[in-house]
C-alpha cells in the first residue's frame, strides 16, 4: 500500500524532449528521485514506476500494461495520487514556456490548481502561456476528440463507440483511473498490453506535471538549479491538499 506513484516521463530507450545534450528522460527521473526522498521525510510511502536501472526495451509504450508495467503497478499501488514528471517542448510561436499541469476532466481540479501555483510561487517561474486546453492559470484539460480517435492504435474501429469527448488524451491519466477515467485498453490491439484495471473501480488520481519547457532556456536553467525547489512546491501541494 502507497501514498504516492512518481512517474518519471519516458524511459528507456524513449528519451523525450531533448535540448542539447539534455534528455527529458533523464531530468525527469533526477526531480522524481529528488521528490521521492522529500516525500518520504514526510513519512509517505511512495512507489517509483521506474528508476533508471531498467533496460531500454523495458520502458516503451507496448508493456506499460504488463506485470511489472507502469499502469499496472500505478493501479496494483492502491496509492491516492500519482504524479507523471514532464517536460515540454515547445513547438509553437505562441508559448514562451512556463508551468502546465494536466488533470483528468473528470476530477476535481484543486489539487491541479494548487501545484500550479506552488511551483510558480516556490520555484520562481511562470504559467505557460499556451491556450489549448487551458482551463486556468497553469490547468489544462486534453480530452480526446474526434481526430484523436481516427489516429488511435490501442483499440480497434469497433471500439469507437466506447470513446467519448470527455476521456483524458493523455494515456498516464486515463489508464490509471479506471472506471473514472475511462480506461480502455483492452487487448484488442494485440501490440499493445491490457489494462486489467480498465473495468475497475480501483484507481488513482493522476496528474501530468510538465514542469517547462525544454527547449526554453530560461525554464531548463531553473528546472536544473532549482530542482529541489519544483519537488519542494508538489510536496506541499499534497501536504495541504490532503492536510497532512
Amino acid at each position: 500500500m502507497y501514498d504516492v506513484v512518481i512517474d518519471p516521463g519516458h524511459g528507456g530507450s524513449d528519451v523525450g524532449a531533448v535540448n542539447g545534450r539534455y534528455m527529458e528522460s533523464e531530468i525527469a527521473l533526477d526531480c522524481a528521485l529528488e521528490l521521492k526522498t522529500q516525500l518520504e521525510k514526510i513519512g509517505l510511502k511512495v512507489l517509483l514506476t521506474r528508476d533508471g536501472t531498467e533496460s531500454e526495451e523495458e520502458y516503451t509504450m507496448y508493456n506499460i500494461y504488463d506485470e511489472d508495467g507502469r499502469v499496472t503497478m500505478a493501479n496494483e499501488s492502491h496509492a491516492k495520487v500519482l504524479i507523471s514528471l514532464h517536460l515540454n517542448s515547445n513547438l509553437s510561436d505562441n508559448v514562451d514556456g512556463g508551468v502546465e499541469i494536466y488533470a483528468s476532466s473528470n476530477s476535481d481540479l484543486t489539487l491541479a490548481k494548487k501545484l500550479a501555483d506552488d511551483i510558480v510561487e516556490t520555484a520562481k517561474t511562470e504559467y505557460s502561456t499556451n491556450q489549448t486546453d487551458k482551463v486556468e492559470d497553469g490547468v489544462y484539460v486534453r480530452t480526446i476528440e474526434i481526430e484523436d480517435q481516427k489516429n488511435e492504435t490501442s483499440f480497434s474501429r469497433e471500439n469507437y463507440k466506447g470513446i467519448f469527448d470527455s476521456i483524458p488524451y493523455l494515456y498516464i491519466i486515463r489508464e490509471v483511473g479506471g472506471i473514472a477515467t475511462g480506461a480502455y485498453v483492452d487487448g484488442t490491439n494485440k501490440a499493445y498490453g491490457v489494462n486489467e484495471y480498465r473495468n475497475s473501480n480501483v484507481g488513482v488520481e493522476g496528474y501530468l506535471v510538465e514542469l517547462g519547457y525544454i527547449n526554453v532556456d530560461e525554464d531548463l536553467n531553473n528546472i536544473l538549479e532549482n530542482e529541489d525547489l519544483y519537488m519542494k512546491a508538489i510536496v506541499d501541494s499534497i501536504m495541504n491538499f490532503y492536510k497532512i
